[in-house]
Protein backbone atom coordinates (compact mmCIF):
# COMPACT_ATOMS: atom_id res chain seq x y z
CA UNK A 1 0.00 0.00 0.00
CA UNK A 2 1.48 3.34 -1.05
CA UNK A 3 1.18 6.27 1.29
CA UNK A 4 0.91 9.69 -0.27
CA UNK A 5 2.71 12.63 1.23
CA UNK A 6 0.40 15.42 2.27
CA UNK A 7 0.53 18.61 0.25
CA UNK A 8 2.84 21.22 1.78
CA UNK A 9 1.09 23.86 3.83
CA UNK A 10 1.53 27.45 2.68
CA UNK A 11 3.50 29.29 5.32
CA UNK A 12 4.43 32.95 5.26
CA UNK A 13 7.68 34.72 6.15
CA UNK A 14 7.24 38.20 7.62
CA UNK A 15 9.65 40.02 9.93
CA UNK A 16 11.91 36.92 10.04
CA UNK A 17 9.05 34.83 11.49
CA UNK A 18 7.37 31.95 9.70
CA UNK A 19 3.71 31.34 10.42
CA UNK A 20 0.56 29.75 9.05
CA UNK A 21 -3.08 30.67 9.63
CA UNK A 22 -4.59 28.47 12.33
CA UNK A 23 -7.29 27.28 9.93
CA UNK A 24 -4.66 26.00 7.46
CA UNK A 25 -2.55 24.13 10.03
CA UNK A 26 -2.86 20.34 9.74
CA UNK A 27 -3.78 18.73 13.06
CA UNK A 28 -0.85 16.34 12.62
CA UNK A 29 1.65 19.23 12.88
CA UNK A 30 0.06 20.47 16.11
CA UNK A 31 -0.08 16.92 17.52
CA UNK A 32 3.63 16.46 16.78
CA UNK A 33 4.41 19.59 18.79
CA UNK A 34 5.17 22.10 16.05
CA UNK A 35 4.51 25.80 16.49
CA UNK A 36 3.10 28.17 19.05
CA UNK A 37 -0.43 29.55 18.85
CA UNK A 38 -0.68 33.35 18.96
CA UNK A 39 -4.01 34.82 18.01
CA UNK A 40 -5.27 33.13 14.85
CA UNK A 41 -1.80 32.05 13.63
CA UNK A 42 0.68 29.30 14.41
CA UNK A 43 4.24 30.64 14.61
CA UNK A 44 7.20 28.34 14.08
CA UNK A 45 10.60 28.74 15.71
CA UNK A 46 13.54 29.21 13.34
CA UNK A 47 14.48 25.52 13.65
CA UNK A 48 10.89 24.32 13.20
CA UNK A 49 10.49 26.51 10.11
CA UNK A 50 13.71 25.19 8.56
CA UNK A 51 12.80 21.58 9.43
CA UNK A 52 9.28 21.78 7.99
CA UNK A 53 10.58 23.39 4.78
CA UNK A 54 13.39 20.81 4.54
CA UNK A 55 10.89 17.96 4.92
CA UNK A 56 8.58 19.61 2.36
CA UNK A 57 5.77 19.95 4.92
CA UNK A 58 5.59 23.69 4.27
CA UNK A 59 6.08 25.89 1.27
CA UNK A 60 7.29 29.23 2.61
CA UNK A 61 6.15 32.34 0.77
CA UNK A 62 7.38 35.88 1.20
CA UNK A 63 4.36 37.60 2.75
CA UNK A 64 4.98 40.87 0.88
CA UNK A 65 5.48 39.41 -2.62
CA UNK A 66 3.74 36.05 -2.40
CA UNK A 67 6.75 34.39 -4.06
CA UNK A 68 8.08 31.05 -2.82
CA UNK A 69 11.35 31.24 -0.92
CA UNK A 70 13.90 28.58 -1.84
CA UNK A 71 15.19 26.44 1.04
CA UNK A 72 18.76 27.84 0.96
CA UNK A 73 17.41 31.41 0.95
CA UNK A 74 15.09 30.62 3.87
CA UNK A 75 18.00 29.23 5.90
CA UNK A 76 20.10 32.28 5.04
CA UNK A 77 17.35 34.73 6.04
CA UNK A 78 16.44 32.97 9.29
CA UNK A 79 20.05 32.47 10.40
CA UNK A 80 21.28 35.99 9.69
CA UNK A 81 23.35 37.13 12.66
CA UNK A 82 23.08 33.67 14.27
CA UNK A 83 26.04 31.61 13.04
CA UNK A 84 25.16 28.53 15.16
CA UNK A 85 21.73 28.00 13.56
CA UNK A 86 22.81 25.41 10.98
CA UNK A 87 24.73 23.23 13.46
CA UNK A 88 21.89 23.50 15.95
CA UNK A 89 19.48 22.58 13.16
CA UNK A 90 21.44 19.40 12.38
CA UNK A 91 20.90 18.18 15.97
CA UNK A 92 17.26 19.34 15.94
CA UNK A 93 16.62 17.44 12.68
CA UNK A 94 18.32 14.30 13.98
CA UNK A 95 16.23 14.31 17.17
CA UNK A 96 12.98 14.98 15.25
CA UNK A 97 13.80 12.23 12.76
CA UNK A 98 14.25 9.87 15.74
CA UNK A 99 10.67 10.66 16.80
CA UNK A 100 11.20 13.15 19.63
CA UNK A 101 9.29 16.36 20.20
CA UNK A 102 11.99 18.99 20.54
CA UNK A 103 11.73 22.37 22.27
CA UNK A 104 14.46 24.99 22.44
CA UNK A 105 15.46 25.98 25.96
CA UNK A 106 17.33 28.94 27.45
CA UNK A 107 19.85 27.19 29.72
CA UNK A 108 20.51 24.20 27.43
CA UNK A 109 19.95 23.82 23.72
CA UNK A 110 16.87 21.57 23.80
CA UNK A 111 14.42 19.68 25.94
CA UNK A 112 13.08 16.53 24.29
CA UNK A 113 9.90 14.56 24.96
CA UNK A 114 8.56 11.27 23.77
CA UNK A 115 9.76 7.67 23.78
CA UNK A 116 9.01 6.91 27.40
CA UNK A 117 8.47 8.92 30.53
CA UNK A 118 12.02 10.25 30.85
CA UNK A 119 12.42 13.88 29.90
CA UNK A 120 15.82 14.88 28.64
CA UNK A 121 17.86 18.04 28.28
CA UNK A 122 20.25 18.22 25.34
CA UNK A 123 23.35 20.38 25.18
CA UNK A 124 25.41 20.62 21.99
CA UNK A 125 29.19 20.26 22.13
CA UNK A 126 31.15 21.10 19.00
CA UNK A 127 34.29 19.09 18.30
CA UNK A 128 37.34 21.28 18.46
CA UNK A 129 35.70 23.86 20.72
CA UNK A 130 36.20 24.09 24.43
CA UNK A 131 33.52 22.58 26.69
CA UNK A 132 34.24 23.71 30.22
CA UNK A 133 33.84 21.35 33.14
CA UNK A 134 32.13 24.16 35.05
CA UNK A 135 29.45 24.50 32.36
CA UNK A 136 28.89 20.73 32.28
CA UNK A 137 28.63 20.64 36.09
CA UNK A 138 26.10 23.49 36.03
CA UNK A 139 24.00 21.75 33.36
CA UNK A 140 24.14 18.43 35.19
CA UNK A 141 23.10 20.06 38.48
CA UNK A 142 20.16 21.72 36.70
CA UNK A 143 19.12 18.44 35.04
CA UNK A 144 19.29 16.52 38.33
CA UNK A 145 17.33 19.29 40.06
CA UNK A 146 14.60 19.04 37.42
CA UNK A 147 14.71 15.20 37.49
CA UNK A 148 15.74 15.04 33.85
CA UNK A 149 18.48 13.21 32.01
CA UNK A 150 21.29 15.28 30.44
CA UNK A 151 22.46 14.33 26.96
CA UNK A 152 25.47 15.81 25.22
CA UNK A 153 25.14 15.96 21.45
CA UNK A 154 28.70 15.99 20.13
CA UNK A 155 29.05 17.17 16.53
CA UNK A 156 32.29 16.35 14.77
CA UNK A 157 33.88 18.10 11.81
CA UNK A 158 31.99 15.87 9.36
CA UNK A 159 28.73 16.86 11.12
CA UNK A 160 28.23 13.35 12.52
CA UNK A 161 26.35 13.48 15.81
CA UNK A 162 27.04 11.19 18.76
CA UNK A 163 24.95 11.37 21.95
CA UNK A 164 26.35 10.80 25.42
CA UNK A 165 24.38 10.64 28.64
CA UNK A 166 26.12 12.68 31.30
CA UNK A 167 25.76 11.14 34.74
CA UNK A 168 27.69 11.97 37.84
CA UNK A 169 30.54 14.41 37.38
CA UNK A 170 32.95 14.82 40.23
CA UNK A 171 36.45 16.22 40.44
CA UNK A 172 38.65 15.07 43.32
Amino acid sequence: METTKPEPVQAFLANNRVSVPLSATPTELRERGFGTLRGRRIYFSVLEAIYLADKKRTKVLDSSTGEEIKFADLVRKLSQGKPEVWMKYLVYRDLRDRGYIVREEEAVDFEIYGKGAVRRLVSIVYEGREASIERLQRLLKMAVGEKKELLLAVIDRRTDIVYYTLGQLSLK
